[in-house]
């Protein structure tokens, strides 16, 4: 008999621990140490990729997920594009050396920012992940203390402009850079810079948690998440090829099988931004007749703006991409990484409803939508075609964290708009607009960007007025089905 070729005996190793022939670790101990983690991979092949995340086999390279891809190709057309920044003022005795040794600490509990994005090699399509042993800090500190006030005030604004255009490299690591500026003996600002590839709006919140902690009691404090971002890398991708990954794709692709996808606009792309507000008026007594039917803040405005839409594209119904945290398992709730996707809701309108039954007509979309987070809108619409919408909507409702150090007043500094529409559409040409929301302090309001081929200011402003207008008419008439009609 022939002897057994390195992959065969690999391959009878697995079939052996997955039939229960010997137990799995002797099985794979019988191998030669460069054969073991073949095996693992062939008998992780062999079974059932569950639901949810769980830690991955192994530390090597992992395939990077749909939206890193993605966003890895845009960077080598378009570099700096996946940047994102934010600024936070602290008043008090900062240690600078305490606060480096905290950035180290969390760059150190979290993979993803210690993560390369490198091309893949041999038969492997696309990016790979490989998390280096050993983090790496990048942190430069600066002097304005000796400047007169309002020049200091225009440096600093100029430093966190400069952050959101910092060219970072994904094959290299450097994928964050963090800034500390000294504006007086009591008194600095920290500018932190990610790639978007790494580093989400959630990760914000365990981003400044986790600092906050390691300035508390030490860097060396900081103990690994439950799951790190490769290990939910290593499950989409998995999952995705895997029986119930194809059933779902195939069973979401389906329902929006008859839309066809948003036209391109003919210049293609070219970002704006526009601070936007709702008018408290219509909108307080319409999010109060939403409430008495169930229906949350986001339930309320998104039926409104269906209303809008459908009449503007003469349809009865609509179809809105809303931006979701991804994070569908508690596990991931405490990593840093990329997990956000795109949900896209279709609003049923057909019937002249009136706004009271469309109100319950959205609130069963949204859940049905939001069950479907595990999918990313890179497999769902990633054939060339552009997704079935050309709208966002988003009212943000990212954890409020304290960013608690001690002695050591906190605020935050405004910075340059987000690149969402990038980071959100798998085709920015095909996009419209992007509203993302905040309620705070009594107010309604936040930035819009929209793609200056596709619209201007006025069309973006006239989806706000339209949200009012017909929240104020279905206060008048709740019942009534005009409200929806043409």
């Amino acid at each position: 008999m022939e002897p057994a070729a390195p992959a065969g005996q690999a391959a009878a190793a697995a079939s052996a621990a997955q039939l229960g022939t010997a137990p799995i670790e002797g099985a794979l101990a019988a191998l030669p140490a460069a054969k073991r983690e073949l095996a693992r991979l062939l008998l992780a092949a062999r079974q059932s990729v569950p639901g949810r995340p769980g830690t991955r086999s192994g530390g090597g390279p992992v395939l990077a997920t749909a939206l890193q891809t993605r966003l890895w190709r845009r960077e080598y057309a378009h570099t700096g594009m996946g940047t994102g920044s934010h600024a936070v003022r602290l008043k008090g005795p900062l240690d600078p050396a305490r606060l480096r040794d905290a950035l180290t600490g969390v760059l150190r509990r979290h993979e993803a920012l210690r993560t390369r994005l490198v091309p893949g090699t041999g038969t492997v399509e696309g990016p790979q992940l490989v998390v280096d042993d050993e983090p790496c800090l990048r942190l430069t500190q600066t002097d304005l203390s000796g400047y007169e006030p309002q020049t200091r005030a225009d440096r600093v604004a100029r430093q966190i402009t400069e952050s959101a255009g910092t060219v970072l490299n994904l094959e290299s690591g450097r994928t964050s850079w963090f800034r500390l500026l000294l504006l007086a003996p009591d008194e600095h600002v920290l500018i932190l810079t990610s790639h978007l590839a790494v580093f989400d709006g959630w990760s914000s919140g365990v981003f400044l948690t986790d600092l906050a902690a390691g300035y508390r009691d030490g860097g060396d404090s900081l103990a690994p998440p439950e799951l790190q971002f490769p290990d939910y890398a290593d499950w989409q991708r998995r999952w995705l090829a895997g029986p119930d990954g194809v059933a779902e794709l195939t069973r979401r692709r389906a329902v929006f099988a008859a839309d066809p996808p948003a036209p391109r606009a003919p210049g293609g792309f070219e970002r704006g931004h526009l601070p936007v507000r709702l008018a408290r008026g219509p909108v307080d007594a319409g999010l109060a007749l939403g409430a008495a039917e169930g229906a949350t803040p986001f339930m309320t405005l998104l039926t409104a703006l269906a209303v809008v839409l459908a009449r503007r594209e003469g349809r009865t119904d609509a179809v809105i991409g809303t931006p979701a945290a991804g994070r569908f398992s508690g596990q991931l709730e405490g990593a840093v990484g990329q997990f956000t996707t795109v949900v896209p809701i279709r609003i049923d309108l057909a019937g002249e409803p009136s706004f009271r039954e469309l109100l319950h007509r959205t609130r069963t979309a949204v859940a049905d939508a939001l069950s479907h987070q595990r999918l990313p809108v890179d497999a769902l619409f990633g054939d060339g075609d552009p997704p079935p919408y050309n709208v966002l909507f988003a009212l943000h409702n990212y954890p409020a964290v304290p960013f608690d150090l001690p002695g050591i007043e906190v605020s935050q500094l405004p910075g340059p708009p987000a690149r969402h529409l990038e980071l959100y559409s798998p085709d920015p040409a095909a996009t419209l607009a992007c509203v993302g929301l905040v309620e705070r302090d009594g107010e309604i309001g936040g930035t819009a960007e929209y793609n200056r081929r596709a619209a201007t200011p006025e069309d973006v402003r006239g989806l706000l007025t339209g949200i009012e207008e017909v929240l104020d008419r279905a206060v008048a008439a709740p019942a009534s089905p005009t409200i929806t009609q043409h």
